[in-house]
């Protein structure tokens, strides 16, 4: 691991790539997205509005739980296969 020098004190390299905040990191994936996918995941597409990231969930139960909820209310999200998940 490479080290530097930096007013007396040794950061690796590493530790410096960890020090960008969660917001940048957070701009430059949506960024990726918009060059990948040719959209901006962070504009709203039906008035155009900036959206913000407020919640990321990664249990799948409560995952699970919302998916059954959105179909059951007739909104299930596109490309969503109930079959091959026990909702």
């Amino acid at each position: 691991m490479a080290q530097q020098e930096s007013s007396g004190n040794k950061k690796t390299i590493d530790e410096e790539d960890s020090e960008v905040s969660d917001r940048a990191s957070r701009k430059a994936w949506a960024r990726l997205l918009s060059n990948v996918y040719e959209i901006d995941p962070m504009v709203c597409p039906k008035c155009g509005s900036e959206m913000r990231v407020i919640a990321v969930i990664q249990n799948i139960s409560e995952i699970r739980k919302i998916l059954k909820h959105l179909r059951k209310i007739g909104h299930p999200p596109p490309g969503v296969d109930y079959s091959s998940i026990a909702v």
